[in-house]
């Protein structure tokens, strides 16, 4: 299964490339969810943007602007741009969230980018939430960009929590995905991340000075716009 996402991911590229006129970063994770099949999650990281898609091209994918902060999901089936500026976060936890990580052995896991990888394990009141293995100082800007992208994210999921019934929240929710957003890029650059629900990635391939069409960061004009203040 690895070889395939692998070659998979390569052909992808290499159609693509020739139109190239912009510098990204390239990650390719295999992403898992449980009751599905793998499948694959590209990231694109330049200077001012960020593209999360499944590695094709023509499909859905969702632009984050690194200058304005603002997240745009677009959807090629009703065509529309669902749209997440950023909000700050003004309350606080509903419930104690309390961090503890734990740095485990990798043991002798080969080097990425001539750096060693570590592994932790993240807890919120004492109960184990995920677990990544990083590379520290590996692709820094990148990290920091998917930081800020968790960070937009997480003003929306603050916006939407007093909406959620109290015996419907979850301390490791609250914490990875609203209060402590970025809490497992503190650590480095994830090559390996899963939940205990058996969510997941695993870093496939990667590529720096990648070069693509600057056209994968545009959005579609002619596209409806919307947010969830217009709802």
């Amino acid at each position: 299964m690895r070889s395939f996402w692998v070659v998979a991911a390569a052909a992808v590229f290499s159609t693509t490339a020739w139109a190239a006129d912009v510098e990204s970063v390239m990650l390719m994770y295999q992403a898992h969810e449980p009751g599905i099949e793998p499948y694959a999650s590209r990231i694109l990281v330049t200077e001012r943007y960020v593209r999360m898609d499944d590695g094709v091209d023509q499909g859905d994918y969702l632009i984050f602007d690194r200058q304005k902060r603002l997240i745009s999901s677009v959807s090629h089936g009703d065509q529309t741009v669902f749209e997440i500026p950023p909000r700050e976060i003004t309350q606080k936890p509903p419930m104690p969230l309390e961090q503890r990580s734990k740095q485990v052995s990798v043991g002798k896991a080969p080097m990425v980018a001539g750096k060693s990888p570590q592994q932790h394990q993240l807890y919120v009141n004492d109960t184990l939430c995920y677990s990544v293995v990083t590379v520290p100082g590996m692709m820094d800007d990148t990290v920091q960009a998917l930081r800020d992208f968790r960070q937009v994210l997480a003003g929306e999921h603050a916006k939407a929590l007093p909406r959620i019934p109290a015996d419907m929240q979850e301390p490791c929710d609250l914490a990875l995905n609203t209060f402590h957003y970025d809490w497992h890029l503190q650590f480095g650059l994830p090559i390996q991340e899963w939940d205990e629900a058996g969510s997941g990635q695993m870093l496939m391939d990667y590529k720096q000075g990648f070069k693509v069409d600057e056209k994968l960061f545009e959005l579609p004009r002619e596209y409806q716009h919307y947010s969830t203040d217009s709802l």
